[in-house]
């Protein structure tokens, strides 16, 4: 099966450790944090340290690895996956990079490996639900509506903080890159593109568009309307707003006293230090129609188990499934690969959706 390595062990990347140890894969954790590494080793993982940003420290410590699983920041995951591919290594990685992901094809097909982005819920699994609806009915329209949210309300913001908080921000700040009426569009997330939905066993929650659509604009930039939508409950948008007035979405440094200090980042830390103890739920619903009002929902609500938070299982089951594929030889094709791939093979996705049940992740489909 060869040795796997899970890169940054972070809440998600824990978790695939954590899981691809439990289904008896030789795995090794790597971080830049000892304490890290020592968690890797808790669970009877080999830990090793090491900086991905550096090709020398990750020859050292992935000379002996077939495949990477990579759950880093988004500032630094672009050119970790780089780095980590042109050792002739297979990545799956997870990391909410702003780069361009088509940038990594020269990288891929120099090096003969397969380099599967955006593998958690959105972009990843969202993509792949996509592929499936748009396949099933011959679908022109998609909307994915998803959110990692606190279990209760929790007003103002009804967080819980289960991943970087970095990449959160990104996600208001960030235009929104969209399809409607067969255009490609830029939405302000904060702007008046939002609205709000009953959500079936989370209750009434508000939503605003965000730029996570990813490689569908390219895959599937032909249909006539295709939104991301992110989730949160009633109270959320309008609080961002304000913050986002008050210049705590900036991302330009600026003096108080003697520190100097981004207020974004700021803002970041405090989420972590406010929200770090909150119990979170995932939902995820993507809707795929066609004319004459054919439609397909698929829906998806993850609750925290244990000492795993939700995000951490919903996130962390995908890039292991992916991981798995991959493993199991049964993604033959090289070069760069996005999710939506596997939505579009019913081999594939019988195989993400069969090991996404049997972690108590469960999709239901309705067809109308």
């Amino acid at each position: 099966m060869g040795r796997v390595a899970v890169v940054g062990l972070g809440n998600i990347g824990f978790r695939v450790l954590w899981e691809l140890n439990d289904l008896g894969y030789d795995v090794v954790g790597v971080d830049s944090s000892m304490d890290a590494v020592e968690r890797a080793r808790s669970i009877g993982v080999e830990g090793r340290i090491g900086d991905v940003l550096s090709i020398d420290s990750l020859q050292r410590i992935l000379s002996d690895v077939d495949l990477a699983v990579t759950a880093l920041p988004g500032s630094i995951g672009y050119r970790a996956v780089r780095n980590v591919a042109s050792l002739g290594i297979d990545v799956v990685d997870v990391s909410f990079f702003p780069e361009d992901p088509m940038g990594l094809v020269d990288i891929a097909e120099r090096n003969s490996v397969r380099i599967i982005v955006d593998a958690g819920v959105a972009p990843g699994l969202s993509n792949m639900l996509v592929a499936m609806g748009v396949k099933k009915i011959q679908g022109r329209k998609a909307k994915i509506l998803v959110g990692g949210i606190s279990k209760k309300p929790d007003p103002p913001l009804g967080l819980a903080s289960t991943w970087s908080s970095e990449d959160l921000i990104e996600e208001y700040v960030r235009p929104a890159r969209a399809i409607l009426d067969g255009r490609l569009v830029t939405l302000d997330p904060l702007g008046s593109n939002g609205g709000s939905i009953e959500f079936e066993g989370v209750g009434r929650l508000e939503y605003f568009p965000t730029d996570g659509l990813r490689s569908l604009l390219r895959t599937y930039g032909w249909m006539d309307e295709l939104v991301e939508y992110t989730l949160r409950w009633p109270g959320h948008v309008e609080f961002m707003r304000n913050l986002k007035s008050l210049g705590f979405l900036d991302g330009h440094s600026i003096r108080v006293d003697s520190c100097i200090v981004a207020p974004r980042r700021f803002l970041a830390k405090s989420i972590e230090r406010r929200y770090s103890d909150n119990e979170d739920i995932v939902a995820l619903m993507v809707v795929v129609e066609r004319d004459g009002g054919r439609r397909v929902t698929y829906r998806m609500v993850v609750e925290a188990s244990g000492e795993w938070s939700a995000m951490a299982i919903a996130t962390g089951g995908f890039q292991t499934a992916v991981a798995r594929l991959l493993l199991s030889g049964k993604v033959g094709r090289r070069g760069l690969i996005f999710p939506e791939y596997i939505g579009e093979s019913e081999s594939l996705t019988g195989m993400v959706i069969e090991y996404l049940a049997s972690r108590g992740i469960t999709i239901s489909e309705s067809l109308l």
